[in-house]
Protein backbone atom coordinates (compact mmCIF):
# COMPACT_ATOMS: atom_id res chain seq x y z
CA UNK A 1 0.00 0.00 0.00
CA UNK A 2 1.30 3.50 -0.67
CA UNK A 3 2.58 5.20 2.47
CA UNK A 4 3.56 8.77 3.23
CA UNK A 5 4.52 10.76 6.29
CA UNK A 6 2.10 13.53 5.29
CA UNK A 7 -1.63 12.86 5.47
CA UNK A 8 -3.54 14.01 2.40
CA UNK A 9 -6.95 15.25 3.54
CA UNK A 10 -8.05 15.53 -0.10
CA UNK A 11 -7.58 11.77 -0.52
CA UNK A 12 -8.23 10.00 2.79
CA UNK A 13 -7.07 6.41 3.00
CA UNK A 14 -10.12 4.19 3.36
CA UNK A 15 -8.21 0.96 3.90
CA UNK A 16 -7.72 -0.84 7.18
CA UNK A 17 -5.15 -3.58 7.71
CA UNK A 18 -7.93 -6.16 7.39
CA UNK A 19 -8.91 -4.67 4.02
CA UNK A 20 -5.32 -4.83 2.77
CA UNK A 21 -4.93 -8.49 3.74
CA UNK A 22 -8.29 -9.42 2.22
CA UNK A 23 -7.55 -7.65 -1.08
CA UNK A 24 -4.08 -9.17 -1.24
CA UNK A 25 -5.59 -12.66 -1.02
CA UNK A 26 -8.15 -11.82 -3.72
CA UNK A 27 -5.49 -10.54 -6.10
CA UNK A 28 -3.04 -13.38 -5.47
CA UNK A 29 -5.80 -15.87 -6.30
CA UNK A 30 -6.69 -13.92 -9.45
CA UNK A 31 -3.02 -13.80 -10.51
CA UNK A 32 -2.71 -17.59 -10.29
CA UNK A 33 -5.88 -18.11 -12.32
CA UNK A 34 -4.80 -15.39 -14.77
CA UNK A 35 -1.53 -17.24 -15.46
CA UNK A 36 -3.35 -20.57 -15.85
CA UNK A 37 -5.74 -19.16 -18.47
CA UNK A 38 -2.84 -17.65 -20.45
CA UNK A 39 -0.80 -20.87 -20.33
CA UNK A 40 -3.63 -23.18 -21.38
CA UNK A 41 -4.93 -20.87 -24.12
CA UNK A 42 -1.62 -19.83 -25.68
CA UNK A 43 0.26 -23.12 -25.13
CA UNK A 44 3.23 -21.23 -23.67
CA UNK A 45 4.56 -20.91 -20.14
CA UNK A 46 2.97 -17.81 -18.60
CA UNK A 47 3.32 -16.24 -15.18
CA UNK A 48 1.46 -13.55 -13.24
CA UNK A 49 2.14 -12.16 -9.78
CA UNK A 50 0.80 -9.28 -7.68
CA UNK A 51 3.24 -6.37 -7.49
CA UNK A 52 1.04 -3.92 -5.54
CA UNK A 53 -2.47 -3.25 -4.28
CA UNK A 54 -3.33 0.31 -3.30
CA UNK A 55 -5.67 3.25 -3.35
CA UNK A 56 -5.53 6.08 -5.85
CA UNK A 57 -7.99 8.32 -7.68
CA UNK A 58 -9.60 7.62 -11.03
CA UNK A 59 -7.90 10.55 -12.80
CA UNK A 60 -4.48 9.46 -11.50
CA UNK A 61 -5.12 5.96 -12.79
CA UNK A 62 -6.16 7.23 -16.23
CA UNK A 63 -3.03 9.40 -16.40
CA UNK A 64 -0.82 6.37 -15.61
CA UNK A 65 -2.23 4.06 -18.33
CA UNK A 66 -0.05 3.78 -21.46
CA UNK A 67 -1.67 4.79 -24.74
CA UNK A 68 -2.58 2.66 -26.58
CA UNK A 69 -3.58 -0.15 -24.19
CA UNK A 70 -6.21 -2.82 -24.20
CA UNK A 71 -8.83 -1.57 -21.72
CA UNK A 72 -11.63 -3.99 -20.94
CA UNK A 73 -14.54 -2.19 -19.28
CA UNK A 74 -16.14 -4.56 -16.77
CA UNK A 75 -19.62 -4.62 -15.26
CA UNK A 76 -20.86 -6.59 -12.26
CA UNK A 77 -24.55 -7.46 -12.08
CA UNK A 78 -24.38 -7.75 -8.29
CA UNK A 79 -22.35 -4.56 -7.66
CA UNK A 80 -22.61 -0.88 -8.57
CA UNK A 81 -20.15 0.83 -10.87
CA UNK A 82 -17.76 -0.50 -13.50
CA UNK A 83 -14.14 -1.60 -13.43
CA UNK A 84 -11.24 -1.72 -15.89
CA UNK A 85 -8.86 -4.57 -16.70
CA UNK A 86 -5.85 -3.29 -18.64
CA UNK A 87 -3.21 -5.08 -20.70
CA UNK A 88 -0.28 -3.40 -22.54
CA UNK A 89 -0.78 -3.37 -26.30
CA UNK A 90 2.54 -5.07 -27.13
CA UNK A 91 1.56 -8.07 -24.99
CA UNK A 92 -1.90 -8.10 -26.60
CA UNK A 93 -0.44 -8.10 -30.12
CA UNK A 94 1.85 -10.95 -29.11
CA UNK A 95 -1.22 -12.84 -27.84
CA UNK A 96 -3.01 -12.25 -31.15
CA UNK A 97 0.06 -13.51 -33.03
CA UNK A 98 0.10 -16.72 -30.98
CA UNK A 99 -3.67 -17.24 -31.35
CA UNK A 100 -3.23 -17.07 -35.13
CA UNK A 101 -0.37 -19.60 -35.11
CA UNK A 102 2.56 -17.18 -34.96
CA UNK A 103 5.54 -17.27 -32.58
CA UNK A 104 4.57 -14.17 -30.60
CA UNK A 105 7.73 -12.38 -29.50
CA UNK A 106 8.73 -8.83 -28.65
CA UNK A 107 8.60 -7.03 -32.00
CA UNK A 108 4.90 -6.24 -32.14
CA UNK A 109 3.06 -3.19 -33.55
CA UNK A 110 1.55 -0.67 -31.13
CA UNK A 111 -1.86 0.23 -32.55
CA UNK A 112 -5.57 -0.24 -31.99
CA UNK A 113 -6.98 -3.70 -32.72
CA UNK A 114 -8.80 -4.59 -35.92
CA UNK A 115 -12.31 -6.09 -35.78
CA UNK A 116 -10.99 -9.65 -36.19
CA UNK A 117 -8.28 -9.11 -33.56
CA UNK A 118 -10.85 -7.58 -31.20
CA UNK A 119 -13.04 -10.68 -31.46
CA UNK A 120 -10.12 -12.99 -30.66
CA UNK A 121 -8.90 -10.94 -27.71
CA UNK A 122 -12.37 -10.34 -26.30
CA UNK A 123 -12.97 -14.06 -25.78
CA UNK A 124 -9.64 -14.45 -23.99
CA UNK A 125 -10.18 -11.41 -21.79
CA UNK A 126 -13.66 -12.64 -20.87
CA UNK A 127 -12.14 -15.94 -19.74
CA UNK A 128 -9.56 -14.10 -17.65
CA UNK A 129 -11.97 -11.74 -15.87
CA UNK A 130 -14.37 -14.60 -15.14
CA UNK A 131 -11.71 -15.85 -12.73
CA UNK A 132 -12.65 -12.89 -10.50
CA UNK A 133 -15.75 -14.90 -9.57
CA UNK A 134 -13.54 -17.50 -7.88
CA UNK A 135 -11.11 -14.89 -6.50
CA UNK A 136 -13.74 -12.86 -4.64
CA UNK A 137 -15.16 -15.91 -2.88
CA UNK A 138 -12.66 -15.22 -0.08
CA UNK A 139 -14.63 -12.03 0.63
CA UNK A 140 -17.93 -13.95 0.63
CA UNK A 141 -18.77 -11.89 -2.44
CA UNK A 142 -20.52 -13.38 -5.47
CA UNK A 143 -19.62 -11.55 -8.68
CA UNK A 144 -20.20 -12.35 -12.34
CA UNK A 145 -17.99 -9.92 -14.31
CA UNK A 146 -18.70 -9.25 -17.97
CA UNK A 147 -16.67 -7.40 -20.59
CA UNK A 148 -18.90 -4.51 -21.66
CA UNK A 149 -16.53 -2.87 -24.10
CA UNK A 150 -12.91 -2.80 -25.27
CA UNK A 151 -11.13 0.54 -25.52
CA UNK A 152 -7.61 1.56 -26.47
CA UNK A 153 -7.41 5.10 -24.99
CA UNK A 154 -8.17 5.65 -21.29
CA UNK A 155 -9.03 9.30 -21.92
CA UNK A 156 -12.25 8.21 -23.67
CA UNK A 157 -13.45 6.25 -20.64
CA UNK A 158 -15.71 8.15 -18.24
CA UNK A 159 -16.37 5.45 -15.67
CA UNK A 160 -16.08 7.56 -12.51
CA UNK A 161 -15.59 11.18 -11.35
CA UNK A 162 -11.92 12.26 -11.48
CA UNK A 163 -11.54 12.37 -7.69
CA UNK A 164 -13.33 9.05 -7.10
CA UNK A 165 -11.16 6.70 -4.98
CA UNK A 166 -10.35 3.42 -6.72
CA UNK A 167 -8.57 0.21 -5.79
CA UNK A 168 -5.64 -0.32 -8.16
CA UNK A 169 -3.97 -3.72 -8.44
CA UNK A 170 -0.82 -4.20 -10.50
CA UNK A 171 0.35 -7.55 -11.87
CA UNK A 172 3.74 -8.47 -13.29
CA UNK A 173 3.04 -10.81 -16.20
CA UNK A 174 5.29 -12.89 -18.40
CA UNK A 175 4.24 -14.68 -21.58
CA UNK A 176 7.11 -16.58 -23.11
CA UNK A 177 9.89 -14.01 -23.38
CA UNK A 178 7.57 -11.00 -23.12
CA UNK A 179 7.20 -9.12 -19.82
CA UNK A 180 4.81 -6.33 -18.89
CA UNK A 181 2.58 -4.87 -16.17
CA UNK A 182 -1.19 -5.35 -16.20
CA UNK A 183 -3.66 -3.49 -13.96
CA UNK A 184 -7.11 -4.00 -12.49
CA UNK A 185 -8.97 -0.86 -11.41
CA UNK A 186 -12.16 -1.09 -9.33
CA UNK A 187 -14.03 1.86 -7.75
CA UNK A 188 -13.86 1.78 -3.96
CA UNK A 189 -17.66 2.17 -3.84
CA UNK A 190 -18.03 -1.07 -5.82
CA UNK A 191 -16.23 -3.14 -3.19
CA UNK A 192 -17.13 -1.14 -0.09
CA UNK A 193 -20.04 -3.44 0.97
CA UNK A 194 -17.72 -6.47 0.89
CA UNK A 195 -14.91 -4.62 2.68
CA UNK A 196 -17.33 -3.48 5.39
CA UNK A 197 -18.20 -7.15 5.96
CA UNK A 198 -14.50 -7.92 6.36
CA UNK A 199 -14.20 -5.33 9.13
CA UNK A 200 -17.35 -6.58 10.84
CA UNK A 201 -16.20 -10.19 10.60
CA UNK A 202 -12.82 -9.48 12.20
CA UNK A 203 -14.41 -7.53 15.06
CA UNK A 204 -17.09 -10.14 15.87
CA UNK A 205 -16.36 -12.01 19.14
CA UNK A 206 -15.54 -15.68 18.71
CA UNK A 207 -18.10 -18.17 19.90
CA UNK A 208 -18.41 -21.95 20.22
CA UNK A 209 -15.40 -24.04 19.25
CA UNK A 210 -13.42 -20.98 18.10
CA UNK A 211 -13.85 -19.35 21.51
CA UNK A 212 -12.70 -22.49 23.36
CA UNK A 213 -9.66 -22.82 21.09
CA UNK A 214 -8.76 -19.15 21.59
CA UNK A 215 -8.93 -19.51 25.40
CA UNK A 216 -6.79 -22.65 25.29
CA UNK A 217 -4.13 -20.91 23.18
CA UNK A 218 -4.18 -17.93 25.55
CA UNK A 219 -3.76 -20.19 28.60
CA UNK A 220 -0.83 -22.01 26.95
CA UNK A 221 0.86 -18.69 26.17
CA UNK A 222 0.55 -17.59 29.80
CA UNK A 223 2.22 -20.86 30.87
CA UNK A 224 5.32 -20.41 28.67
CA UNK A 225 8.43 -19.86 30.87
CA UNK A 226 10.42 -16.70 30.14
CA UNK A 227 13.78 -15.56 31.48
CA UNK A 228 13.62 -12.45 33.69
CA UNK A 229 16.69 -10.35 34.51
CA UNK A 230 17.25 -7.69 37.17
CA UNK A 231 20.09 -5.37 36.21
CA UNK A 232 21.96 -2.21 37.12
CA UNK A 233 22.64 0.44 34.53
CA UNK A 234 24.95 -0.68 31.77
CA UNK A 235 28.55 0.48 31.95
CA UNK A 236 30.54 1.42 28.86
CA UNK A 237 34.24 0.52 28.72
CA UNK A 238 36.84 0.66 26.02
CA UNK A 239 38.36 -2.59 24.79
CA UNK A 240 41.69 -1.70 26.41
CA UNK A 241 39.99 -1.15 29.78
CA UNK A 242 38.29 -4.54 29.55
CA UNK A 243 41.59 -6.29 28.69
CA UNK A 244 43.32 -4.52 31.59
CA UNK A 245 40.86 -5.84 34.23
CA UNK A 246 42.51 -7.97 36.92
CA UNK A 247 41.50 -9.75 40.12
CA UNK A 248 40.76 -7.21 42.84
CA UNK A 249 39.92 -4.31 40.48
CA UNK A 250 36.86 -2.25 41.40
CA UNK A 251 34.45 -1.39 38.56
CA UNK A 252 32.15 1.57 39.36
CA UNK A 253 28.60 0.86 38.17
CA UNK A 254 27.56 4.54 38.17
CA UNK A 255 24.08 3.44 39.28
CA UNK A 256 22.61 5.88 41.88
CA UNK A 257 21.91 4.13 45.18
CA UNK A 258 18.34 5.48 45.30
CA UNK A 259 17.49 4.45 41.72
CA UNK A 260 15.57 1.15 41.29
CA UNK A 261 16.98 -1.65 39.21
CA UNK A 262 15.52 -2.59 35.81
CA UNK A 263 13.43 -5.77 35.50
CA UNK A 264 13.39 -7.03 31.91
CA UNK A 265 12.43 -10.06 29.84
CA UNK A 266 13.80 -10.74 26.37
CA UNK A 267 15.46 -7.32 26.47
CA UNK A 268 12.18 -5.46 27.15
CA UNK A 269 11.86 -3.51 30.40
CA UNK A 270 8.70 -4.55 32.25
CA UNK A 271 9.15 -3.11 35.78
CA UNK A 272 11.45 -1.43 38.29
CA UNK A 273 12.56 -3.08 41.55
CA UNK A 274 14.76 -2.57 44.59
CA UNK A 275 17.23 -5.28 45.69
CA UNK A 276 16.87 -7.23 48.90
CA UNK A 277 16.91 -10.75 50.30
CA UNK A 278 14.46 -13.48 51.24
CA UNK A 279 15.91 -15.96 53.66
CA UNK A 280 19.25 -17.12 52.31
CA UNK A 281 18.57 -15.88 48.77
CA UNK A 282 18.86 -12.58 46.96
CA UNK A 283 15.53 -11.05 45.91
CA UNK A 284 14.02 -7.88 44.57
CA UNK A 285 10.78 -6.06 45.27
CA UNK A 286 8.83 -4.56 42.36
CA UNK A 287 8.13 -0.89 43.02
CA UNK A 288 6.62 0.15 39.68
CA UNK A 289 5.40 -1.48 36.50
Amino acid sequence: MPSSDAYDFRRPNRFSREHVRALQIVNETFARQFATVLSTTLRVVSQASVSSVGQTTYDEYVASVPNPSLLAVLSFDELPGQGVFQLPMDIVMGVVDRLLGGPGGGNQPSRALSDIETGLVRRLVQRIVLELTYSFESLDLVVHPKVVNLESDAQFMQLAPPAEPVILSRFDIRIGDQQAVSTLCLPFATLQPALDKVGARTSTPRTGADSVAARQVEQRLYAVPVEVTVAFREVSLTSSEVLALAVGDVLPLRHPVAEPLSVATDGIRVAAAVPGSQGQRLACQVVSA
